[in-house]
């Protein structure tokens, strides 16, 4: 697995922000602006969201956010579970 890559989600940054304990479970996180650092210790996840505006598709105008996701001294069997438990969540939240 790689160690950087990206997802699309359809929700604002405040969305992502009140979804985001559910998404990580206990695991601690800091925040600084856009920036998330998930975890302590050595192994941590870096996410960057990037605002992509309005998507309209129709009627329907949705926000849309990038979610760049950083994986530092994790081997790929640890970030695919990171992966699985947070793509499981966030099927429910709209990315």
């Amino acid at each position: 697995m790689a160690s950087a890559f990206s997802r699309k989600v359809q929700l604002t940054r405040e969305e992502f922000m009140r979804e985001l304990r559910g998404a990580i479970g206990n695991l601690k996180y800091s925040t600084e602006g856009n920036d998330i650092v998930i975890g302590d210790g050595g192994k941590l996840v870096r996410i960057s969201l990037t605002d992509l505006g309005i998507e309209d598709l129709g009627s329907l105008h949705l926000p849309m956010q990038r979610v760049d996701f950083n994986f530092e001294n994790m081997n790929g069997t640890e970030a695919d579970t990171f992966m699985t438990v947070w793509d499981g969540h966030t099927l429910r939240m709209g990315g």
